[in-house]
């Protein structure tokens, strides 16, 4: 979760073959908390001649305690001719720079599990590993640095699970920041 009155701003693309290839999908995700425990944000998809502008809500419903992981539940994908997907995941700080994510997901025609891991690996590196369930998911395996001044970068290749689709991989590059 972001802290109270930051953003973050997201270009991400998902290019396969390779990055910015002719099938490329293309993200501008934006994101705000207004509050401690509350992430509101507007994700703007491009793919081919399909453009859309879809919300989501984040809301942390438990903080995470030495005994208990942080559980957060959301919605994502609202936007027109998209089924609102709910999801509720727990994410737990194992030690070590090891962390683990773990929930489920559901829209109107699918559910799915969720996993993900990240290791910290130097001051500001970090391996990650990302798994969904469902047919449009996908595992991707990557690594991610923090720049500074809030700048970071995740380059990642990712494994689609219905075998038909492409392998491709994604680039995301972020800025957070608190609003002044």
């Amino acid at each position: 979760m972001l802290e109270a009155g930051t953003y973050r701003v997201e270009f991400e693309n998902d290019g396969a073959p390779g990055l910015f290839a002719g099938e490329a999908e293309n993200y501008l995700l934006l994101q705000f908390a207004p509050g401690r425990r509350v992430e509101i944000g507007v994700d703007l998809y491009s793919a081919g001649d399909e453009n859309q502008a879809l919300l989501n809500v984040k809301y942390l419903a438990l903080s995470e305690a030495p005994r208990r992981p942080a559980l957060g539940v959301g919605v994502l994908e609202v936007g027109n001719g998209y089924s609102a997907t709910t999801y509720l995941v727990g994410t737990k700080d194992l030690g070590g720079g090891f962390r683990m994510t773990a929930g489920g997901a559901a829209c109107e025609s699918d559910e799915a599990w969720l996993l993900g891991a990240e290791l910290q690996i130097g001051k500001a590196d970090y391996l990650l590993a990302d798994w969904a369930s469902w047919r449009a998911g996908f595992l991707s395996l990557g690594v991610y640095r923090e720049m500074g001044n809030g700048l970071a970068i995740n380059l990642a290749y990712a494994w689609p699970n219905d075998y038909a689709e492409q392998r491709f991989l994604l680039l995301n590059l972020s800025h957070t920041a608190a609003f002044r």
